[in-house]
């Protein structure tokens, strides 16, 4: 094969010389890629890493869907587990397998970001030519590692896009992205602890955080920590607080529940820096005191087979269009109609489709969901309708129900259900008339008794007309319509803001929260593209970024700050060309009021608001 230029890096050399001792070739990476029912069972074992990664994804996600350029997360393995960001892009890098269950490790495909981070366990950049393997000129890779609370890699977060799009600023990003979710992933390990932030006086880039458990033994810290106060695997779990810092008594007797946003200087035993200023981040100990622990308050949740479904107690809304929708939802819960659920993408469809089931005569049976937009095709039918032994390669030996049987008794929802293929919409039509299930290489009918419920983002009936989706599985599935306003246009956005902010004060277990005046201006102009769902995790990133308690508006992520100021610029820019259109009318009409509001066609009293406002100093 013909090799161009060596890499200048140091490191990327030497990345090229292990690529090479490796026998890394186009030929072997094009079979690198695991089959669709291996990579389903693969990415199962990931589920937990991934839902604690996924605000994160959808956070870059958004932020690259015009970009050009995609968010990738790998496991230690090199495995894609996940990949988003702009459609484009990721159609044209499929070519090149940037996708899900494409191995990307460096003995398979030589130097590239997210191969050579598995390696080497730092944050690296990987643009163009440098890259092993020719194919993969065209891309520019930034990567990052993600640590565990206790030093171990967990998984590779890697942003791509093509290389003469490459900024250095990229490598920042993407570290500080995965350092996000290492702080998340220490603060939420289940054991009881008391998670203390630590900045050093001086030269603080990012704060180190360790997590202590009742006894002031260190069990777990972020990066930074383990960086600076040099902890390695066999230290945590074994060393005392006391052995790293001195004058920790406040820290760690302090009472539960008290408010965190005191600091205090402390001095280190090892290390090089002399002093620290530490709080408490978040405290989940049993008590020390007589002062007894906040209780979380009751909820109104339920369980079905495990799995913890939400009712209409749980669901708030004051908005008119909300509250006729839910009224609507509770008369429908009432019968065995299928209903279809239509809204905006987390508009919160998924939790009234449980809410229907949990007020319906069905509650103490199955509620089985499926997303059918996110199973691949060749899996979807498998997911739905089941299989028997030894039906497909990588079939489960005793066989497997499909999400119509588990339901039996109960209620299916279909999520997406516009993204269903054609072929499985005839399937699903036909046992819809026939009220009976056949397993994928089987022969035998299961009878099935399923409540249906459907959500859509989309118009299913212009998909109809546009001969994507059947009409008569649409006029099946039609029952009663549901629709969900976006959170942009509900009038209640505000105090649902204030109440999930409370729901959050649970989650870190700390003190009361409150709203500054600019971050509830943010709250109700911002348009929430992203609806309630987005709203929960830009507070919940807020809300663990705040100090004292007080939520301000540059705690929010900052590609919400990005969309909102933008925003701003426009309703400025709009407001200075209604403002001068007002000036050159009241010159032509030599300041007569009445003559510019008539030739404007707006009200007299909105031209002397406007003129009032024109004189305020600084305007």
């Amino acid at each position: 094969m013909k090799r161009l230029l060596e890499p200048a890096s140091a490191l990327l050399k030497k990345s090229w010389e292990r690529s090479r001792m490796n026998g890394v070739s186009a030929l072997i990476a094009k079979d690198a890629i695991l089959e669709e029912a291996q990579f389903r069972q693969y990415r199962e074992q990931k589920e937990e890493l991934l839902r604690e990664i996924n605000p994160t994804m959808e956070h870059l996600a958004h932020w690259l869907k015009t970009s050009y350029s995609i968010v990738v997360i790998c496991d230690t393995s090199g495995y894609i587990l996940e990949s988003k960001g702009d459609p484009s892009f990721l159609k044209d890098t499929e070519k090149i397998q940037v996708h899900r269950g494409a191995c990307w490790s460096e003995q398979v495909r030589g130097t590239n970001s997210a191969g050579t981070v598995i390696v080497e366990k730092k944050p690296l950049a990987v643009v163009g030519k440098e890259h092993y393997l020719e194919a993969n000129h065209m891309l520019y890779c930034a990567a990052s590692p993600i640590f565990d609370p206790y030093g171990e890699l967990l998984a590779v977060l890697d942003l791509s896009g093509h290389s003469e799009r490459y900024h250095p600023s990229l490598l920042g990003m993407v570290d500080a992205m995965a350092r996000k979710i290492e702080d998340w992933l220490l603060v939420h390990r289940p054991d009881r602890q008391l998670v203390v932030s630590l900045s050093p006086e001086q030269n603080g880039k990012h704060r180190a955080l360790l997590a202590v458990n009742h006894d002031g033994v260190v069990m777990g810290g972020n990066r930074e920590a383990q960086m600076l106060m040099k902890l390695d695997k066999q230290l945590l779990g074994n060393i005392h607080l006391s052995d790293l810092l001195t004058d920790i008594e406040p820290l760690l007797h302090r009472p539960v529940g008290a408010a965190g946003a005191d600091t205090i200087r402390l001095h280190s035993r090892q290390g090089e820096y002399g002093s620290w200023l530490a709080s408490v981040l978040f405290d989940t100990r049993p008590s020390f005191t007589s002062t007894p622990p906040r209780t979380k308050p009751k909820t109104r949740q339920s369980r079905v087979d495990g799995a913890i479904l939400y009712s209409f107690d749980d669901i708030y809304g004051k908005d008119e269009q909300f509250q006729n929708a839910i009224r609507l939802a509770k008369r429908a819960a009432a019968t065995d109609y299928t209903i279809m659920l239509t809204g905006e993408s987390g508009t919160g469809k998924d939790i009234v489709s449980q809410a229907i089931h949990l007020a319906s005569t069905r509650a103490s049976k199955p509620f089985v969901a499926i997303n059918c937009g996110a199973i691949p095709k060749s899996l979807l039918e498998s997911e739905l309708f089941g299989y028997e032994a030894g039906a497909f390669t990588g079939a489960k030996q005793t066989g497997q129900p499909g999400k119509l049987e588990q339901a039996h008794e109960g209620t299916l929802f279909l999520d997406e259900i516009a993204e269903m293929p054609a072929e499985m919409q005839v399937a699903l039509l036909r046992v819809l008339q026939d009220l009976s299930v056949t397993r994928i290489g089987g022969t035998k009918s299961t009878r099935v008794d399923v409540r249906i419920i459907t959500a859509t983002h989309t118009d299913l009936w212009k998909k109809v007309q546009e001969g994507s989706f059947r009409a008569d599985l649409f006029y099946r599935l039609q029952g009663v319509h549901i629709t969900l306003p976006p959170l942009r246009e509900r009038s209640d956005r505000l105090v649902l803001a204030r109440l999930l902010l409370k729901g959050i004060e649970t989650e870190l277990n700390q003190g009361p929260l409150s709203l500054t005046a600019s971050a509830e201006h943010l709250i109700e102009s911002y348009p929430w593209p992203g609806n309630v769902r987005q709203a929960v995790a830009a507070l919940r990133e807020a809300a663990f970024l705040s100090e004292g308690g007080v939520v301000d508006f540059n705690c929010f992520p900052p590609y919400i700050l990005a969309g909102f100021q933008q925003g701003k610029e426009a309703e400025s820019a709009l407001q200075e060309i209604e403002n001068n259109a007002i000036i050159e009318m009241l010159k032509k009409t030599g300041g007569n009021v009445s003559q510019t509001a008539r030739n404007l066609g707006i009200g007299r009293s909105t031209v002397y608001r406007k003129i009032k406002k024109l004189a305020e100093p600084g305007l």
